[in-house]
C-alpha cells in the first residue's frame, strides 16, 4: 500500500507539533522515521492512521492507496483502521485490552471488519499466533501473564491478522532487551514481507532501521531534516543532525556497522 504525505501540519492548542512534513511509502516498502524523543515522530504515525487527540489540528494531504484521509470522519477512518492499516505501539502493556484473554484480544479486527464464522476465526488466530512465535497456551492468559516479549508479540499478531496493507510500528522494541528486541524485530520485518504489504518504522535509534528499513526520514522538531536510503545514512550521514543520531547508535555499542543490512529494492 503506497502512502504519500504532503505538507502536513498538526497542532495541539495552538502548539504547532509537525512542520510541513512530506513524506512518501511505496507499495511494498519498509520506510523509517527517525528523530529524538519529542521530534513528533508519533504524531505523523498517529496522523496516518487517524488517531489523533480530539483537539487536535491537521492540515495538508495524506493520501493512503489514492484515498484522502484528511477530513474523513472517525467512522470513515474506523473501515481503515484494522482493515487496510494495523499500528503496532510501543507499549503492549498499556495498549492492550487488560480484560481481554489473548486469543479475544488476536480475533478482535476479525469481528469488527469481517463476517465470519466463529470458528474461521478461531483458526486464523490459532495459525497467526503460531506465525508470532506465541504457544498455544497462551491464548488462554491475560496481557498481565505475559513477558514483555509475547505482549509485543500479541501486538503484533493483532495488528497483523486481517492482513492489513500497511503496518505502521512506533518505537515497537524500545521497552524490550536487546536479545528480545532482535527477535521482535526479524519477526516483523518477516511478517510483513511476507505479506507483501508496507511498513513505516517509527524509531529513535539507527541502528533498529538499519536492519528495518529500505529507505529513511530524519525528523527533528516537528520538520523533515534530511532523508535517503538508510544504508547511504549510516555509511555517510552528511546531515549535521542524522550524523549525531548515527554517532548515538555507535556509541550505545548496538553493532551499527554502516551496510545496514537492510534489503535493498
Amino acid at each position: 500500500m503506497s502512502v504519500d504525505l504532503q505538507s502536513v501540519n498538526v497542532s495541539i492548542a495552538g502548539r504547532q507539533i509537525v512542520r510541513d512534513v512530506c513524506l512518501q511509502i511505496r507499495d511494498g516498502q519498509r520506510v523509517g522515521l527517525i528523530g529524538s524523543s519529542g521530534s513528533g515522530k508519533s504524531m505523523i504515525a498517529r496522523a496516518i492512521m487517524g488517531l489523533l487527540p480530539q483537539d487536535t489540528q491537521l492540515s495538508g494531504s495524506i493520501n493512503v492507496n489514492g484515498t484522502q484521509t484528511v477530513g474523513m470522519n472517525d467512522v470513515q477512518l474506523a473501515r481503515l483502521r484494522g482493515a487496510a492499516m494495523g499500528m503496532v505501539f510501543q507499549n503492549p502493556a498499556a495498549s492492550l485490552n487488560p480484560l481481554l484473554r489473548v486469543r479475544e484480544q488476536i480475533e478482535l479486527p476479525l469481528k469488527l471488519h469481517y463476517d465470519l464464522p466463529a470458528q474461521d476465526r478461531a483458526e486464523r488466530v490459532a495459525n497467526m499466533a503460531a506465525k508470532v512465535g506465541l504457544p498455544a497456551d497462551v491464548l488462554d492468559r491475560f496481557p498481565h501473564q505475559l513477558s514483555g516479549g509475547q505482549q509485543q508479540r500479541v501486538s503484533i499478531a493483532t495488528a497483523l491478522i486481517t492482513s492489513p496493507r500497511l503496518i505502521i510500528a512506533d518505537e515497537p522494541t524500545t521497552a524490550l532487551d536487546s536479545i528480545t528486541q532482535q527477535q521482535i524485530l526479524e519477526l516483523l520485518v518477516g511478517l510483513v514481507d511476507e505479506a507483501g504489504a508496507s511498513m513505516l518504522f517509527v524509531t529513535h535509534d539507527f541502528s533498529v532501521l538499519a536492519s528495518a528499513t529500505q529507505y529513511c526520514y530524519v525528523l527533528r522538531e516537528g520538520s523533515i531534516v534530511d532523508a535517503g536510503r538508510t544504508d547511504a545514512l549510516l555509511a555517510d550521514p552528511a546531515d549535521e543532525y542524522t550524523a549525531m543520531l548515527v554517532t548515538a547508535a555507535r556509541a550505545l555499542s548496538l553493532h551499527v556497522d554502516g551496510s545496514g543490512g537492510a534489503n535493498h529494492d
